[in-house]
This record gives C-alpha cells, sequence and structure tokens, in this order.
C-alpha cells in the first residue's frame, strides 16, 4: 500500500480546471495511468442529470479509494479454487482446516504482494456495482429507510474488506441464504423490517454454514466470490465479514463493528461484530453467527474501552496521523470512524503530560493491558502540556503514552477513568506502604463463577461409620469463594470418615479437597471414598480427580442431589484446617509455584518481590499505595491481570 504517496500528492497543488470535487481530483492525479478507467465511470454518470445520484456515489467511491487494497499474485486464483475444493468436500470441519493450512504453504508471498484498488480498478466493474448497489437500495425492500450518506457506507462498496480480490462476489452470492425471506411481505410489520430480514438471512447461514468460532485457520484469506461463504471455520472478524457480503448482496445495510482490544482481559485481543441501521430502531447489533442475534445487547456486563466503524470512507484525521511517522499499528488503518458513544456511557479524559516524560508529537494515545503489554485503542490531541482523549468508556485503567522508534513511552501514569468522568492516576504512594493478601491472579468471570457457586450451600460432614447415617455437619459452606479455607475448632473430637456433601439439588464438582492437622504442610491420605457414579460414566470426573493435586481436573457427580466425595483415614484423625478448591480455572494461588508482584512506577513495572506459594493465599508486605498491581506465575499459565488493592481485596481492571 503507498498511503504515504498519497499524503504527499495533496501536499501539492493540483491546477486543474476539472469539474469534479478537490478530493475526487487528487484520487484521479493519484490513480496514474489508471486514471482513465476512472473518468470513464464519471463520463458515464455526467451524461445524464437522472444519474446525479450516481455521479455522487462515483465521485465518494472515487475519492475515498486510495488506500484500499487486493492481494495481487497470478497463483491467487489458484489458490482459490484447490480451495473451493477442499471447501465443498464432505469431510469433517477440521480436516478441511487442516488442509486448507498445507495447501496455504505452497503458495509463498501471495500475502506479501498487494495493489491498490485504483490503479486496477476497471471502469466496467466499477459501473457494474454502482449499478447493483443502486438496485438494492432503491428497488428493494430493507433499505428504503437508510439516507444517501448511509447507502454509500452500508450497500455502496465494491468490495466486503481490503484484501479480497476485484471479482463478482454480487454474482457469486446472488440468492444464497435468502429462504423465505420473500414471505415477509405478508406481513405488514416485517415487509419492510431489515433486523428481521437479517435474522432470517443469519439463520438460514447458521442453516447451512455450520460456522464454528476458532482460531486454527491460519492459511491465506478466503475471500475470493466462489469461496467467501463456505468457511468451515474462522474467527469473529472473518464471520463478520462473511454476513456483511451475504447481507449487503440481499440489500440489507449493514457494516462491522470492532474493538481493538478488550480492556478487562487479553485472550485474542479484540472482537468484531456487524452493525445494522433498522427504521424503527436506530442501533441494531448481532455478533458472529453463533452469537447475539439482531436485537441483541454485545456484552452487557464487559466494559468496551473503545469502538470503532470500518468504513470504505477514509477518516481524515487518521489519514493526517500518517505524517507523524510512527503511528500504532491500529491507527495505520485509515478507515476507522469512531462509534464509542452508540455504545456506552462515555466521557472526556483530559490527561497532563508528566513534567518528566515531555513528548514532541501531534497525538498521544489511550492503553490498555492486554495481560501481556499496553495496547492503544485511542489517540488524542496533544495541546501544550495536555492530551485530550474523547468518548472513553469509563471505570477502565488506561496508561496515556506516545510513539518512538522504540516503541511506547508513558505521558504519564495509568489512570481510573471514574464513572463520575474524573481522571483518578495511580501514581505510587511510598509514604502509606501496607500489607496485601492476594488469592487470584485472574478474575472470576461467569463460566468459572457459575461453577464456584456450586459449593454453596454444601456441607463438611463427618463420620465414625462409613454409611455416615449419623453424620454430624462440622461445616457450613455459606459464602461463595474461589478457594476455600475452614478452620476447625480444636475442641472437634476426631473422627475417621471425612466428606464433602454437595448442595441440595446440585452436582458435586469439587477440584480439591484437603484435610490437614498439626502438620499444615502436608495434607492427611487416606483411602477415597464416595459416590461410583461419575458424569457421563467418564473417568475424567471420578473421585479420585478431587484428590490428585491438579486442580483443573475435578469429580463431577452423575446426580444432582446429596452427592458426595471423601476419605476413609483408616481411624480417627483429628482436623484442624481442611482447603477446598471448587472446580475452577487453576489462577487461583497453586501450592509450589513460583510467584512475582509487580507494581507499575511511572516509566515501568517494578517488582516487589517473588514467593513461592505455601498456601491458597500470598501475602505481601511494604507495598505502595494507591498502585497497579501485576500478579505474575512463573512457574505455569498465561492468564494474569492487573488489579488494584481497595478495601482489603483485590479490584480487577
Amino acid at each position: 500500500m503507498s498511503i504515504r504517496n498519497f499524503i504527499l500528492l495533496l501536499s501539492i497543488c493540483i491546477c486543474s480546471c476539472s469539474p469534479y470535487p478537490s478530493d475526487v481530483k487528487n484520487a484521479l492525479k493519484y490513480a496514474g495511468s489508471n486514471r482513465r478507467q476512472l473518468e470513464k465511470v464519471l463520463e458515464h454518470y455526467s451524461k445524464t442529470p437522472s444519474d446525479s445520484l450516481k455521479l455522487r456515489a462515483a465521485e465518494f467511491l472515487i475519492a475515498n479509494m486510495p488506500g484500499h487494497w487486493s492481494f495481487n499474485s497470478e497463483t491467487l486464483n489458484d489458490y482459490y479454487s484447490r480451495a473451493d475444493t477442499i471447501l465443498t468436500s464432505k469431510i469433517p470441519w477440521k480436516s478441511k482446516i487442516e488442509q486448507l493450512n498445507r495447501v496455504s504453504l505452497e503458495y509463498p508471498g501471495i500475502m506479501g504482494t498487494t495493489t491498490e484498488d485504483i490503479h486496477v480498478i476497471t471502469a466496467q466493474y466499477l459501473i457494474k456495482n454502482i449499478e447493483q448497489a443502486f438496485d438494492v437500495w432503491q428497488n428493494g425492500p430493507w433499505a428504503k429507510h437508510v439516507l444517501f450518506d448511509d447507502f454509500c457506507e452500508y450497500l455502496l462498496p465494491y468490495k466486503i474488506t481490503d484484501g479480497q480480490p476485484l471479482d463478482n462476489w454480487r454474482d457469486s452470492l446472488k440468492g444464497r441464504f435468502c429462504e423465505t425471506l420473500d414471505l415477509l411481505k405478508y406481513n405488514q410489520y416485517y415487509r419492510n423490517s431489515a433486523s428481521r430480514a437479517a435474522q432470517i438471512v443469519r439463520n438460514n447461514m447458521r442453516k447451512h454454514m455450520w460456522p464454528k468460532l476458532t482460531m486454527d485457520f491460519e492459511g491465506i484469506p478466503l475471500l475470493g466470490a466462489s469461496n467467501i461463504a463456505k468457511l468451515p471455520a474462522g474467527t469473529c472478524n472473518e464471520y463478520a465479514q462473511v454476513v456483511l457480503a451475504v447481507m449487503r448482496n440481499n440489500g440489507i445495510p449493514v457494516s462491522i463493528d470492532m474493538l481493538p482490544q478488550w480492556p478487562y482481559r487479553g485472550g485474542g485481543g479484540g472482537h468484531s461484530w456487524n452493525y445494522l441501521p433498522d427504521a424503527l430502531r436506530s442501533h441494531v447489533i448481532f455478533e458472529e453467527l453463533n452469537g447475539v442475534g439482531p436485537g441483541g445487547a454485545l456484552r452487557p456486563y464487559s466494559p468496551l474501552g473503545k469502538v470503532y466503524r470500518n468504513t470504505y470512507a477514509i477518516n481524515r484525521k487518521l489519514f493526517q496521523m500518517q505524517t507523524e511517522g510512527q503511528v500504532p499499528e491500529l491507527f495505520s488503518n485509515i478507515f476507522l470512524k469512531d462509534v464509542t458513544a452508540e455504545y456506552a456511557p462515555v466521557a472526556d479524559a483530559v490527561v497532563d503530560v508528566h513534567p518528566k516524560m515531555k513528548i514532541n508529537r501531534s497525538y498521544a494515545y489511550l492503553a490498555v493491558f492486554n495481560n501481556k503489554e499496553w495496547e492503544p485503542i485511542a489517540f488524542g490531541d496533544v495541546t501544550r502540556n495536555s492530551v485530550k482523549f474523547r468518548n472513553m468508556c469509563k471505570n477502565i485503567v488506561y496508561l496515556p503514552v506516545y510513539c518512538t522508534t522504540k516503541g511506547l513511552k508513558p505521558v504519564n501514569y495509568p489512570f481510573i477513568l471514574e464513572h463520575s468522568g474524573n481522571v483518578r492516576h495511580l501514581i505510587p504512594d511510598t509514604t502509606k506502604r501496607r500489607s496485601v493478601v492476594l488469592s487470584r491472579k485472574y478474575p472470576v468471570f461467569s463460566g468459572v463463577f457459575d461453577m464456584t457457586m456450586r459449593t454453596v450451600g454444601a456441607k463438611i460432614q463427618v463420620s465414625n461409620t462409613n454409611d455416615f447415617k449419623k453424620a454430624v455437619t462440622v461445616h457450613d459452606i455459606d459464602e461463595w469463594f474461589a478457594a476455600g479455607v475452614i478452620q476447625l475448632p480444636d475442641s472437634l473430637p476426631k473422627y475417621r470418615y471425612w466428606r464433602f456433601r454437595s448442595p441440595a439439588k446440585e452436582y458435586c464438582n469439587i477440584a480439591e479437597l484437603m484435610f490437614f492437622g498439626p502438620n499444615d504442610i502436608i495434607p492427611y491420605s487416606g483411602e477415597i471414598i464416595g459416590l461410583k457414579e461419575m458424569y457421563k460414566n467418564d473417568s475424567i470426573y471420578s473421585k479420585e480427580k478431587a484428590f490428585d493435586h491438579d486442580p483443573l481436573t475435578y469429580f463431577h457427580s452423575a446426580t444432582r442431589d446429596s452427592a458426595w466425595v471423601g476419605i476413609d483415614f483408616g481411624e480417627p484423625v483429628r482436623v484442624e484446617k481442611i482447603v477446598y478448591l471448587p472446580r475452577s480455572d487453576d489462577n487461583n494461588i497453586r501450592l509450589g509455584d513460583e510467584y512475582e508482584l509487580f507494581y507499575w512506577d511511572k516509566i515501568g513495572w517494578c517488582s516487589l518481590g517473588k514467593q513461592k506459594a505455601k498456601d491458597i493465599e500470598l501475602k505481601f508486605d511494604c507495598v505502595p499505595g494507591n498502585v497497579l498491581l501485576w500478579l505474575r506465575d512463573l512457574t505455569r499459565g498465561s492468564e494474569e491481570r492487573i488489579f488494584t488493592y481497595e478495601n482489603g481485596g483485590q479490584v480487577w481492571w
């Protein structure tokens, strides 16, 4: 891509008596030897006054064409043909992915060879796409409410995404996935409902495609007309592209919205989904084919940070930013529009440039933590000694940074953009050091929370007979814990049989169960007892898994009520402490692992020391107040998250 050449072009005064707007004239100049093809399009629609709207559409496409590109290779069509053979075969989807990955290796260099559309597009191709887009807009039932400016973004573009070849994708998808769509004309409320039409088309796609969300496909993108809607498995972004192509071809106005990075976790970065401007609702979204359908909500309990809409039009602000030289990868894409305010309450964040962090840049950036490093997701204008970042989601930790040839450098300390809109910097207070007690290195998300809730209402029971007919309950688990420690009174008698009994009407799910005597280092051992029946009669859920010292394995009972697992110690023993781990994600403190705690100083992460875990909690002393922390497991795992320590507990960000 030669977008920097186009920037240089704009700095040159173009003297011409051409009747076209200046941005169109600039694009024509940039087209070089292909200029005549673009002029033919403009001349075609200049002949008839009735085509004035189509002329404006052509001008829009040409003015914003610089920077749009396609893969350019003589062997690309051969790859697509071979891929199509695999895609239409009747082998399992995993086998298709494996074969596609292998075939891709036979075409090295294809993804490195690109051509800007403006240098190769033909008048015939562009005119045909303009006519097809106008037909579904003006003659179809689903976009009658769409005004011209929105039509230019949601139906007009001649391609779905950059990299896609200039092929006849509209013809290839004609009539696909539109079963029963025509029947909506018989219902007064549905006959022009774009969201209802989108629901039907989406359901048809699910039925025919059986989509699988995975990142296993690592080959050359399948963007050819012959295979664009045959993807057996892919990422949310790839499926959003497929949905976009199918919807637009059916005259349903759709775009792709995305967030570049979840601000509260890593796990593959960001997310993409489809947006639809509906006649009755200004904001209708739907996720990948297996996600939220039209009219649903996007992760209502998840902070978003920043949301962008993929556009065909050039974002002139991002375009100008390229003159800075060093720009974060996200903002090298000049076809983005900030739509965060459509999704969440926002506030502007004004951040001072720290006196010791002076910058010589026109732009600075806000970054969120992706579990390993800071990822820029927003930009702001630098004015004297401050930066203003507009429309930022609240209750998120951000780090203001600027770009250098050596990477990102902080502008100031990280801060929390509070619900009130206030900026609260996390500046380490070394005059108020304290001790912190840490129980996890990663927050408890919904799936893990649901599993750990299965311990609430459970009982620890004891007996001196193996039938537990005269069982004594020595502890009721009536609170939620990601990992629990039960201290028993010294007055408790000795018992031979000890068990964990599930709550009423709930499965017994327990990952680890440990009983300690006076020696609280090594748990007691004995004969494992409990129900023989396990979930699905699969040995991976057997009762032995509750005592194998592996938090990722667990006992899963076959029944929901009064299931139990325990130990026969062979003789009555005194138990002083019980440690239990519900079915979870192995992000609790793991005995024997080595951990290191970091805090963020003005220039980076500083270590507060290392510890080898001897308990399910870690205690670190002399930790500065008002500080951002990061606990790392140096032994295993990858899921770790930043947090603050407030009111005696970890607050995750």
